[in-house]
């Protein structure tokens, strides 16, 4: 079988098990004369020679969306070498002979304009380049519209996106730019976050730290059903003001859970109440006001919450108070940012989740709560394996009460987790209020107060996003290592944090520092996998991070064992203007190969994962290791010297032309 042979195997094993065949008659391999005369037709000048001459796509077929009447034409051109996917120059796609003939994608692109030119049958076109083999493929679209202009699209992993059931969405997201119906609902709840993010700075003079305290409040209230927006009559009295009403209610209601759960004490409700009796003093907050037609801010607050409430499901992915905090702590000049608070996105906490496993029979801690976020990821695995039958209550009570343990050192950050926990359906999981550093698995045998002694009688999952940036006091290996000697042995941990501390160490850290840490993990521990994750994960916060699993291996350490490497920075999430950070279709596939890489030890390209034996002095990162086995195409080449070029003008008008004499 020629070289090329293989991947057009591939291509056909691959659209067979998605329901195209050439036996079924709706595929195209070459010539489309039987199959589809009409584009057979289309392609009658379309030669990748550009003589004139009747070309035809290695293989074509049509979709059409599910419940719309929109029809695709796909075209796919393949080629045996990686170096051959596409030939680019300035990130412009090249389509001059040579490119459109020894280039897949730039040949799939010049059958897809031709079409274009002599038709206007297919006004959607989709043309991919596939390049490799059975064990390794590149796969790249382009969208092509009716006037045969062009769009790069995301690499993919697969041809599941060019199917019925998908092709529509896929559509939508990256040829229209819309959001994807996954996060419709996201998006209009960041919406509302923003509004009433900007009508409290507006009506009030509250500061940052209470921004999201107040949202978890009222939250509580409406959850508690003993506050309704009638309640919230205006009164100027220090006795029935609109924020005593609303701490009322949230009062009331903890103390009746109190009552009715041994297990929901006093060291939850009292640094709630705490945090939320600014309420009941805040002027600027229960003062009415002419502007809200003589009613208070509060009053305001609470009916748009109200709505929010009856309308997003609490439960599944919903997350509403991580969505907000999420809103309040993303400016530069909030409290978040300058106590190193970068909240994990959803995706990555649900990501982090499955990658170690987390199961209703684990006990899982995170030593950094912020808002509570991987507890819910962690929780909304464990219910889901819960069976629904008869004992699913009594199920569900024990994981919530005795399996989810968080640590938080801000006290208002602290009552907005406790209070995430409470909406979500829980509140008897062991939040503590306090030092993660003091936090231990036992009394300590100097008889010192001051610590505190965890709940949990096992510990066998961490999910953590230490703290950024808190330089020589706490920098983020300490939070990672504290975490480590709490967990049983055998016990794993995922830690997601910035790049730079398995580089550098990080702010405020020395290359001895690191390097016994790097010692002293390998002694006990075993460096499952490192991740090197989308470079945007944190947008808009400058953030390139890792996420590493670390299994506990007590005596024996990593000893021979390899650790994965992976590229994960192609992730499926692409930076959409105004509308920031979301899945651009290829987001499910790719965290679908990257589970299998990890947690079912399935092989992959060298691209995406090297297995490498760590040493404390060798480089922990993927792209330390990986080598680029194509050959640059021409592009390369130009796109590499025109960068010399750039370079070489720019030091010499900054006075640095010394850097180029030849002595």
């Amino acid at each position: 079988m020629a070289n090329e042979d293989v991947i057009k195997q591939w291509v056909l094993d691959e659209l067979k098990i998605l329901g195209f065949s050439l036996k079924n008659k709706n595929l195209a391999k070459e010539s489309a004369e039987k199959t589809f005369p009409a584009l057979y037709k289309a392609v009658v000048h379309a030669s990748k020679k550009q003589n004139g001459n009747r070309g035809a796509a290695d293989f074509s077929y049509f979709v059409s969306g599910e419940g719309t009447r929109n029809q695709y034409l796909i075209l796919i051109e393949t080629k045996d070498d990686n170096s051959d996917i596409i030939n680019l120059n300035n990130d412009s796609l090249v389509l001059d002979e040579k490119s459109t003939v020894n280039y897949a994608v730039n040949g799939a692109v010049w059958y897809a304009k031709q079409i274009q030119k002599e038709t206007k049958l297919y006004p959607r076109i989709f043309a991919i380049g596939i390049s490799g083999d059975y064990k390794r493929q590149s796969i790249i679209p382009y969208f092509v519209n009716e006037t045969g202009g062009f769009v790069s699209l995301p690499k993919t992993t697969s041809l599941k996106e060019f199917t019925s059931g998908k092709i529509d969405e896929y559509y939508r997201v990256n040829v229209e730019h819309q959001t994807p119906q996954s996060e419709l609902k996201s998006e209009e709840l960041s919406k509302i976050a923003s509004k009433l993010h900007n009508d409290i700075r507006t009506y009030t003079s509250l500061k940052n730290s209470l921004k999201a305290p107040l949202v978890a409040s009222i939250l509580l209230g409406i959850h508690s059903k003993e506050l309704a927006l009638g309640d919230l009559k205006g009164s100027l009295t220090m006795k029935n003001n609109d924020g005593v009403v609303i701490y009322r209610a949230v009062e009331s209601y903890l103390e009746q859970r109190q009552t009715m759960e041994p297990d929901f004490d006093d060291s939850k409700v009292k640094p709630i109440l705490a945090e939320f009796s600014f309420l009941k003093v805040n002027k600027a907050l229960y003062m009415p006001t002419d502007k809200l037609d003589n009613r208070s801010p509060l009053y305001e607050f609470t009916s748009v919450l109200f709505d929010v409430y009856n309308t997003v499901k609490i439960g599944d992915d919903a997350d509403i108070l991580g969505d907000f905090y999420s809103e309040f702590v993303k400016y530069n000049d909030s409290d978040g940012n300058v106590l190193g608070i970068v909240l994990t996105p959803k995706h990555i906490t649900s990501l982090m989740a499955d990658l170690i496993e987390v199961g209703k029979d684990n006990y899982l801690l995170d030593p950094t709560t912020g808002s509570g976020a991987f507890l819910v990821a962690g929780m909304n695995r464990m219910v889901k394996q819960i069976s629904h039958d008869d004992d699913y209550e009594s199920n569900f009570n024990e994981v919530v009460s005795s399996h989810l343990y968080g640590v938080e050192n801000e006290p208002s950050i602290y009552a907005v987790a406790a209070s995430n926990m409470i909406l979500r359906g829980d509140g008897k999981s062991n939040m503590t209020y306090g030092d993660f550093f003091k936090y231990q698995r036992n009394k300590p045998d100097d008889k010192s107060d001051s610590y505190i002694v965890s709940k949990a009688k096992r510990i066998d999952r961490v999910l953590m996003n230490p703290p950024y940036s808190q330089g020589k006091k706490a920098p983020e290996y300490k939070f990672v290592k504290h975490a480590l000697e709490l967990i049983d042995n055998g016990g794993i941990l995922a830690v997601i944090m910035p790049i730079s501390v398995l580089v550098s160490g990080g702010k405020g850290v020395t290359a001895k520092e690191l390097k016994e840490f790097k010692e002293w993990l390998l002694s006990d521990y075993i460096v499952k996998s490192v991740i090197t994750m989308n470079p945007l994960t944190f947008y808009p916060t400058a953030t390139q991070t890792v996420v590493v699993i670390i299994q506990k291996n007590m005596g024996i350490g990593q000893g021979n064992k390899k650790t994965k490497l992976i590229n994960y920075t192609d992730d499926g999430y692409t930076l959409i203007p105004k509308k920031g950070l979301i899945p651009n279709g290829t987001n499910e596939q790719k965290r679908e190969q990257l589970i299998d890489v990890v947690v079912n030890d399935e092989d992959a390209p060298d691209e995406l994962m090297m297995k490498v034996q760590l040493t404390s002095d060798n480089e922990w990162l993927h792209n330390a290791h990986y080598v680029n086995p194509d050959k640059p195409t021409d592009g390369d080449f130009m796109q590499s010297i025109e960068d010399y070029v750039a370079f070489k003008q720019n030091m010499i008008l900054h006075g640095r032309g010394d850097l180029f004499n030849d002595d």
